[in-house]
């Protein structure tokens, strides 16, 4: 079955994924039809996605470079010093390029305990605001930041729940345990049933008819004593 998006319903893996995040993100959010539209997709690869883009850009890219090639520079080390440099520009057209490098590399440092996607992401928004000074940079991104942080927050708590509500009912039903054996009942038990009783436990066989007999005959002995 297809994820229904926007009126339609598709077969294309991406598709669906993109459908399950908007929809943990949006106010619509409910978790029984979460996990129905989230049917066919990889929650365990998608959870994993949103953790790891929530690592720092100091961890993700140590000294702005790439972890699995260290001679190389980090990809979102270079995009975010790429959003910067545009926001040099649009602050001081004529800044030379010695000064805006300088400058970019200060700001990419500053701001490397933000997770890189999100870094990127806030310095794109923060190209769209008026920002006149370069020493408002940092916190105008910071603020844009919050935002970003906040919504891939409620994403990633949404997408736990949908995973661990669909590995709950994937699960078995814990294993009752045994009914403890019962002993033998008594005479004085026995004489306190009803015969309806008495009928039921001689067909489920939990007393003979034997018994029964006993614990009658032991009634009416004790009434002649009587």
């Amino acid at each position: 079955m297809g994820t229904e998006i926007a009126g339609t319903v598709t077969n294309d893996p991406a598709a669906r994924s993109k459908a399950v995040v908007s929809f943990a993100s949006s106010t619509a959010w409910d978790l029984r039809s979460a996990v129905a539209m989230a049917e066919s997709v990889d929650l365990p690869r998608l959870v994993a996605g949103y953790e790891r883009g929530l690592v720092p850009l100091a961890e993700e890219e140590p000294r702005g470079m790439s972890l699995r090639d260290p001679t190389k520079p980090g990809k979102l080390t270079t995009a975010l010093g790429d959003a910067l440099a545009m926001i040099a520009t649009k602050i001081n057209p004529t800044m030379s390029v010695e000064q805006s490098d300088a400058w970019i590399k200060i700001v990419v440092s500053a701001l490397s305990d933000l997770p890189g996607r999100v870094a990127k992401e806030a310095a794109e928004a923060a190209l769209r605001r008026s920002t006149r000074f370069f020493g408002e940079v940092d916190g105008v991104v910071r603020e844009e930041a919050e935002k970003i942080l906040a919504w891939r927050r409620t994403a990633l708590a949404r997408l736990r729940a949908m995973r661990a509500e669909i590995e709950r009912a994937a699960s078995p039903p814990p294993a009752l345990p045994a009914p403890e054996p019962l002993g033998p009942m008594s005479a004085e038990e026995i004489r306190r049933l009803t015969p309806a009783l008495r009928s039921l436990g001689l067909s489920a066989g939990w007393i003979t008819q034997d018994e029964i007999d006993a614990a009658l005959a032991g009634d009416g002995e004790q009434a002649e004593a009587a």
